[in-house]
């Protein structure tokens, strides 16, 4: 539930002309396999580079395949004004696809994309910039692509089915493996009530923002009662949902508020500064605006008592556990929850 991930594909008007740089181009299969461009000025980097973990093939210029270092990196030429690439989309299992790992998904005749894991940056150029999508069949939009140190973003591309809802004044696009199943069992409401009730909280977020008013919620099922899951990107959330079963549904509330408030407080330029605070009051609010919702109240105990329990002692303080996180030690992350 950490605030890494999902962007969204925020489609609207450019405001911002400057920054478009990038372009997706999906041809109408049922097979999705995304092309990628990126354009570059006279004056660029010498190295184009990625995360590990990049999904990321065939990088070129013009005809030519651009070499990859040993240090994860592509070396450009002076001469380079586009690059061109492709990506390689994991297929999900059976159960279905794991959205805490934030990678980018092929699926029947759409998929879901990951920024750190699909696009390519330009080595010492930190700033945000702006994605085109071109999908064959539908009107060309944008969406954003987040600067070094944000959260990235999920974008939605291709024939996923979705909805769009006005929710406490943004513009949010629901898209889902199964749009009927969902809407029917109100996860798109719980969605909106958790939306509203943040809204009245957090600050509104920093003027000029590109797509600060669009969201993309991405719900995938998941077999196992056990699966409700999310992470949130800087204008998106991706979202696992229990396929075969609604007795988690409360607990996924509490999930979309959780990620909900992490988007909110970044789109607002509020730097939390520790993982433990930025963990710690992302939960607050998660399990208060499931609290006040209007699930069943056995349901809302059963979710409070798994993580409020009052009579346990801290067993190790806060800065010594953000400490051990800072270090690298793993267990250390989940007792931000407890």
């Amino acid at each position: 539930m950490r605030l890494p991930l999902i962007a969204a594909c925020l489609c609207g008007p450019l405001s911002h002309p400057a920054l478009a740089a990038y372009t997706v181009s999906l041809e109408d299969s049922p097979h999705p396999a995304p092309r990628f461009s990126l354009d570059l000025p006279d004056r660029h980097g010498e190295f184009l580079e990625a995360p590990a973990g990049a999904q990321i093939a065939n990088v070129r210029c013009g005809h030519s395949l651009l070499p990859k270092q040993s240090d994860g990196r592509w070396r450009l030429s002076q001469a380079c004004r586009q690059v061109r690439w492709e990506a390689t989309l994991n297929t999900p299992p059976p159960e279905g696809p794991d959205a805490s790992a934030q990678q980018s998904l092929a699926l029947p005749g759409w998929a879901v994309l990951t920024s750190s894991t699909v696009l390519l940056r330009e080595s010492g150029k930190p700033e945000g910039s702006i994605l085109a999508i071109r999908v064959a069949g539908k009107p060309d939009t944008q969406a954003y692509v987040p600067a070094t140190g944000e959260a990235p973003e999920f974008y939605a591309i291709g024939k996923g089915q979705e909805t769009i809802r006005q929710v406490a004044g943004w513009q949010v696009r629901y898209v889902a493996d199964d749009l009927t199943r969902v809407a029917a069992r109100g996860l798109l409401d719980h969605h909106a009530e958790a939306l509203t009730a943040l809204r009245r909280v957090f600050p509104p977020p920093r003027p000029n923002a590109p797509f600060s008013g669009q969201l993309l919620v991405t719900l995938l099922g998941r077999d196992g009662a056990s699966s409700a899951n999310g992470a949130g990107g800087m204008r998106s959330l991706l979202v696992n949902y229990p396929r075969d079963t609604a007795e988690r549904d409360t607990f996924l509330l509490a999930i979309l508020a959780h990620e909900q408030s992490h988007q909110l407080l970044a789109l607002a330029g509020v730097s939390m500064g520790s993982a433990w605070m930025s963990e710690g009051l992302a939960h607050y609010y998660g399990l208060k605006t499931m609290r006040q919702s209007r699930q069943p109240q056995a349901e809302k105990d059963k979710v409070w008592q798994l993580f409020v329990k009052p009579e346990r002692t801290p067993a190790q303080g806060l800065a010594r556990l953000e400490r051990r996180h800072r270090e690298g030690d793993k267990s250390a992350y989940p007792l931000f929850y407890s």
